[in-house]
């Protein structure tokens, strides 16, 4: 009944059946959590009473959480509610820990096949770190921190968003990504999606010919970066008019 009530919570491929997979216990709230599979795919079924991740019963913070809409602190739900401050700071900020890809996108056939790439500089106690960045078709498709900008860290935060692409679509292979020419990126996503077309920046190639023009060679610095700003333009306009063209 539920699966034909509300067609848009579960995922299409449930129309052709689903398996039992597991059940377990779970230690913190004494409930049967069970997981099916579907099209190869595992997801876990939880009571409608309980939060995600079993972070506790809906409704022992449903008020404390609606308190929060009128910016109430979190040590005073601390001293209202029990628990700390931190319980209720980790409940509010972490109350949607699902997919970004699966939230953002349903349909496999939507995935974007071009995408762009960037590390945010950031700072985790102190330390530098940077958060992998991706985006495609106007939509921001996953952020993850990665400790260090070497090929091997990169690769991991960008295989998050790889993960929960393929929970879409187990045979999403994106076209093309474009970088920043950041020779660490540019081999994570090669490891990662072999077959993609790794595309450079524009703007970072203009700053590479900006920075490698000398004094002497000024005049013809100017000359280039006309003539890249030109391209750039032109390209923009045919993009444009492409897309006109298509909403008419």
């Amino acid at each position: 009944m539920a699966i034909k009530e509300y067609p848009n919570i579960f995922p299409p491929e449930i129309a052709f059946g689903y398996k039992m997979k597991d059940a377990r216990v779970s230690k913190k709230m004494k409930l049967t959590i069970r997981r099916i599979t579907i099209a190869g795919i595992s997801y876990t079924i939880r009571p409608s009473f309980a939060m995600p991740y079993m972070t506790g019963f809906v409704k022992d913070v449903e008020k404390p959480l609606f308190l929060r809409k009128f910016a109430v602190p979190f040590w005073a739900l601390s001293h209202c509610f029990g628990k700390n401050a931190m319980y209720w700071y980790r409940l509010e900020a972490t109350i949607g820990r699902y997919s970004l890809v699966g939230t953002t996108i349903k349909s496999p056939e939507k995935m974007p096949q071009h995408l762009s790439a960037d590390e945010k500089h950031t700072r985790l106690l102190g330390q530098k770190t940077y958060i992998a960045t991706m985006v495609g078709s106007n939509c921001i498709l996953g952020a993850c921190v990665s400790e260090t900008a070497s090929g091997k860290d990169l690769q991991k935060a960008y295989g998050v968003f790889k993960k929960e692409a393929e929970c879409i679509n187990p045979e999403y292979r994106p076209d093309t990504v474009n970088t920043d020419g950041w020779p660490s990126t540019q081999k994570a996503w090669k490891k990662l999606f072999p077959k993609i077309t790794v595309l450079s920046c524009f703007l970072h190639i203009f700053i590479g010919i900006r920075d490698r023009s000398r004094k002497k060679i000024q005049r013809v610095f100017w000359r280039c970066g006309h003539q890249v700003m030109g391209l750039l333009q032109g390209r923009i306009q045919e993009i444009i008019l492409t897309e006109s063209s298509q909403a008419f």
